[in-house]
């Protein structure tokens, strides 16, 4: 608890205080719609820099000419810096956290229902387990429709702790709160029927995009550099791949961009392995566009994944892209023509492709040139926003927040 803080008194916190018009409703605040808006809410766990968090930030920022939008996680962090730099509303719900406490949910519980009373959103859009559990409850209590977008699930690897054994019981029973469950890959939504969490006609897949941008990969003739772009944590499998690397004759560079609690064990591995100086550890980045374009080989060494955004963002790039066969990898990669998949965890499968791909540069060139294709055929940012739009406006109709005559944006 905060020094001073009130002891029944939970605290939230908004960043970017706006001046603007509001009357009250019943016992909420409720600030006045611009243009006649409708208003979503996104809710998300961490603020940390990650896959989910850049999905928050983009839907958020594209959504805003339609919709009138607000943001709301448990910390500071770059999902907050990111809404504050583009003028988003952003919240900070001192009580939301990943960890399973009684009374801090307790009390997280209450703030996003106070939140829901003040902002008088017409949509909750909720991410990840704890603030898609809380999120979605607090909406059904206080009557506002909500969809959930479904970024890891308990029973894979994605998932440890207490969500990871009873995770698949409390998807199930949110499920019935919420109008949508939104998966990023065919396999997530084929994951959500097996455990059968939702009924059939709630689930929706709506695959993970990004903009393009004009930073691409030359690939020349040089010793490659290969890059993974990954938090560290046990689920992205660092450790294999510094095994993997460490098969290589001496050339080639590693660099490793992200940050997490297992930096250091990994920097440790690294010169165990005897390969320190031939790997950079490049921490949190601003500049991945500009990474990957001065890469010549990706890799994704995950135990397991939905759809990742980093290997979208290399295959935009045109890199050649080495990734686990898990979760949804196959609905990305197709092997052998625009990557390689290995067997997860496989430090001789993973050091074989990256042998292939070291002593190949028509290979890479192929691979890499293809899966930039592929990109622009599939995984444009513009689908995704789409059909997020879209689905946001059937969800509106159904329960009753507008009327079918609505016009909606072209």
């Amino acid at each position: 608890m905060i020094r001073g803080e009130h002891p029944l008194k939970p605290v939230r916190e908004r960043l970017r205080p706006q001046q603007q018009s509001s009357h009250r409703h019943g016992n909420s605040f409720a600030p006045i719609r611009r243009d006649g808006k409708m208003r979503v809410l996104y809710l998300i766990t961490r603020a940390e820099r990650g896959g989910a968090q850049i999905h928050v930030l983009a839907l958020a920022h594209s959504m805003r000419a339609e919709f009138e939008v607000a943001v709301a996680t448990g910390e500071h962090g770059f999902l907050t810096e990111a809404c504050r730099e583009r003028a988003i509303p952003v919240h900070v719900l001192r009580h939301l956290r990943r960890q399973v406490s009684p009374l801090a949910d307790a009390w997280a519980f209450w703030e996003i229902c106070q939140l829901i009373r003040e902002v008088q959103p017409d949509l909750i859009h909720a991410h990840t387990s704890k603030a898609g559990f809380l999120g979605r409850l607090a909406g059904h209590i206080l009557g506002v429709p909500s969809v959930h977008t479904v970024h890891a699930l308990s029973g894979t690897a994605a998932v440890s702790g207490f969500w990871g054994v009873f995770g698949v019981r409390f998807e199930r029973l949110a499920a019935s709160w919420c109008e949508r469950l939104i998966a990023v890959s065919d396999e997530g939504a084929q994951l959500l029927l097996r455990h059968r969490i939702g009924h059939p006609s709630k689930v929706v897949t709506i695959h993970n995009g990004i903009p393009d941008c004009s930073a691409l990969a030359t690939l020349i003739d040089r010793p490659p550099v290969i890059t993974m772009v990954a938090r560290f944590a046990p689920v992205k499998d660092h450790p294999t791949l510094l095994r993997a690397f460490a098969n290589l004759h001496p050339g080639p560079c590693l660099r490793l961009v992200g940050d997490g609690p297992l930096r250091q064990d990994c920097e440790r591995l690294a010169h165990e392995l005897g390969i320190g100086d031939r790997v950079e550890f490049l921490g949190d980045r601003d500049d991945i566009p500009r990474l990957l374009a001065s890469s010549d080989v990706f890799v994704l060494a995950s135990k397991y994944e939905m759809l990742p955004l980093s290997v979208l963002e290399a295959m935009r790039a045109g890199l050649p892209v080495i990734a686990s066969d898990v979760g949804g990898m196959r609905e990305t990669i197709v092997h052998g023509e625009t990557g390689l998949l290995v067997p997860c965890g496989s430090v001789a499968a993973l050091a074989q492709a990256l042998t292939q791909l070291v002593e190949k540069p028509e290979f890479r060139l192929r691979l890499g040139g293809a899966g930039r294709r592929r990109f622009e055929e599939r995984f444009l940012y513009q689908r995704q926003q789409e059909r997020t739009r879209s689905l946001y406006w059937d969800v509106l109709l159904e329960s009753g927040r507008c009327a079918s005559g609505s016009t909606r944006a072209a």
